[in-house]
């Protein structure tokens, strides 16, 4: 039996996502069944070399060709060739190995895996692992999005025939949702394991909630409309006498109105213990949603819209919203979860 693991992602020291932390967890999983893992990635975010995070070992090599977040897709492309350099360094010990990748570098990674007859496990994080893309933005974002979206369509015309390629001859796919599960049948009509995302519930505290504290109604994304940022400010709009917190890529804390906005945390349990109330008005199809569980771990209820997975990890079908644009439905849903 193989007994080593290679992780080849683009991300993860940084952990910038949900995707990172619950590969984190299946990598914690193989080490608890005696497999020997390491990590190559490519993450612009955390600095080159060596790392050891929480027991996991890897390399980070970045990219070598550095492209703005709005062109990742010909950043992509355009570093294909020195990210395959890269994995020919580890040719000999990968094909005795199982290779895992995730995100949008998985198409990369499945083609160096087929060229050389690896086997490799897919995992599927959000909807553009199904090549599916779509525009969520609202007024003149929704513009520059669609601009955006026309500048990088021939990289996103490469990714998603090579995405296909990597999905049909993939060893094994694992959906982290029935969503996605279904979704992948529909689409290809192939089948893959469901596996949902591993929280590490050593790092929520439930000792740290104290119901004097949890005064906010809080949001978690940041100015994005395809996480529902203008629904959360419609809401707090009518309900002046409520507070609320918006916590997204800011550089210090401010505030407007009844709204603190304040930067991501590196331990979200700041977050958690002021929060009486998590919103979740997605208008993507999110895969599954790590921060309901989160929230429900800790007796934080949550509101979210019946959007992708998200209905499958609120633990509380009463507070699931169909018609995310109706703000009176999410008011009378706060009101009942709040009184």
């Amino acid at each position: 039996m193989n007994k080593n693991i290679y992780l080849i992602s683009w991300y993860f020291p940084s952990f910038p996502g949900g995707a990172e932390k619950s590969i984190m967890q299946e990598l914690k999983k193989y080490q608890k069944n005696g497999y020997n893992v390491f990590v190559i990635c490519f993450d612009e975010y955390y600095s080159k070399g060596k790392f050891n995070i929480d027991g996991v070992s890897g390399i980070n090599y970045g990219l070598k060709l550095q492209f703005p977040s709005i062109l990742r897709f010909y950043g992509l492309l355009f570093n294909k060739r020195y990210i395959w350099n890269i994995l020919n360094m580890y040719i000999n010990s990968i094909k005795k190995s199982e290779v895992l990748t995730q995100t949008l570098i998985a198409p990369i990674v499945a083609e160096f895996c087929i060229k050389h007859s690896i086997k490799y496990t897919y995992y599927l994080r959000d909807e553009l692992n199904l090549n599916e893309f779509h525009n969520y933005e609202k007024g003149f974002r929704k513009i520059l999005k669609t601009l955006k979206t026309v500048i990088e369509f021939p990289a996103i015309r490469y990714y998603k025939v090579k995405n296909i390629i990597a999905l049909k001859n993939a060893h094994k796919i694992i959906s982290n949702s029935k969503f996605m599960h279904n979704l992948l049948k529909k689409k290809y009509g192939l089948d893959s394991e469901i596996i949902y995302p591993d929280i590490c519930y050593s790092h929520l505290d439930k000792t740290a909630m104290k119901k004097e504290n949890q005064v906010y109604i809080t949001f978690i994304g940041g100015e994005n409309a395809m996480k529902g940022y203008d629904i959360v400010l419609k809401i707090a709009k009518k309900m002046p006498d409520e507070k609320f917190l918006i916590v997204g890529p800011y550089h210090k804390k401010f505030k407007k109105g009844n709204i603190l906005f304040i930067p991501y945390q590196k331990n979200v349990m700041e977050i958690y213990k002021v929060s009486k109330l998590i919103l979740m008005p997605s208008r993507w199809n999110e895969a599954f949603g790590r921060i309901v569980l989160e929230a429900n771990y800790l007796g934080i209820p949550v509101i979210a819209s019946n959007r992708g997975g998200l209905p499958e990890a609120n633990n509380n079908k009463e507070l699931i919203i169909s018609d995310l644009e109706n703000i009176g439905e999410w008011i009378r849903k706060i009101r009942q979860s709040i009184k």
